[in-house]
């Protein structure tokens, strides 16, 4: 059994600095998902152990039908920044920002993932529901349409598959 990257991390030290919460939490549950994985555990255990605290049952249960959609079918494995990092991988943001756009514009969702899953339909029926059920705990995400000003080099962070 591997060590848990996670045992001395706060929600935080979890992603880049100008988060919104439900962007952060959002972030922190994803990696708490592939540390998961890599650590040989059920992921939904670990979020319903770890994520207590932080979100309400109906988010947890939101992001973790969520994840299943995505693993359910995918195209390849998702690209997540190693614990603490504090940037962003690819995967990470387009996942994100996807939660984040699809009461609006679920074309746009749609465009964001589907590098990632065969169906994306699916996928941003799910974000919005996850969505909502921040929105409903009072951690709506912003809807992030614009690219970021600068762009960040991912290629030498260490990473999770």
């Amino acid at each position: 059994m591997r060590p848990d990257p996670f045992s001395e991390t706060h929600l935080n030290h979890c992603g880049p600095v100008g988060l919104a919460e439900g962007e952060r939490i959002l972030l922190w549950m994803l990696r708490q998902w592939v540390t998961a994985r890599v650590l040989g555990e059920e992921p939904g255990q670990r979020l319903s152990k770890k994520a207590g605290a932080l979100v309400s049952p109906r988010v947890a249960a939101a992001f973790i039908l969520m994840m299943s959609a995505i693993e359910g079918q995918v195209r390849r494995p998702l690209c997540v920044s190693a614990p603490c990092c504090k940037g962003y991988a690819d995967d990470e943001q387009r996942l994100i920002t996807a939660c984040g756009v699809c009461p609006a514009s679920p074309e746009i969702a749609g465009r964001l993932i589907e590098g990632l899953v065969i169906t994306p339909e699916s996928v941003t029926v799910m974000a919005r529901f996850l969505n909502t059920a921040l929105a409903n705990d009072g951690m709506a995400l912003p809807m992030r349409f614009d690219e970021p000003a600068v762009a960040v080099s991912h290629a030498h962070r260490p990473t999770l598959h």
